[in-house]
């Protein structure tokens, strides 16, 4: 199971509107008292927190994961709402105008 971004702020003990220098000031405070050789777990659960809200690559790709892409139906729903009118120079090109 997969933490949201507010999971991983409060693993961090930081609040959500943090800066990157909090980030990365609370990251290596909690690094000091949970070392990977004593507490191998912990330090595993802080070390993904502050990976995943100092990339942004990172970050994305795991809200990419979380979220569901929409159905094929809601998409044709969308379609069929919205009106597509085409600019008369691409139905030229299609060869539909005159």
């Amino acid at each position: 199971m997969s933490k949201n971004v507010a999971d991983h702020y409060k693993t961090l003990g930081l609040p959500e509107t943090a800066s990157a220098e909090e980030l990365r000031s609370a990251y290596l405070a909690l690094v000091r008292l949970h070392p990977p050789d004593v507490d191998a777990d912990k330090f595993r659960e802080i070390h993904a927190a502050y990976q995943m809200l100092n990339d942004p690559l990172i970050q994305a790709a795991a809200l990419m994961k979380m979220t569901e892409p929409p159905s094929l139906e809601a998409i044709v729903a969308e379609a069929q709402q919205s009106i597509c009118i085409l600019p008369k120079l691409t139905l030229l090109a299609l060869g539909d105008a005159e």
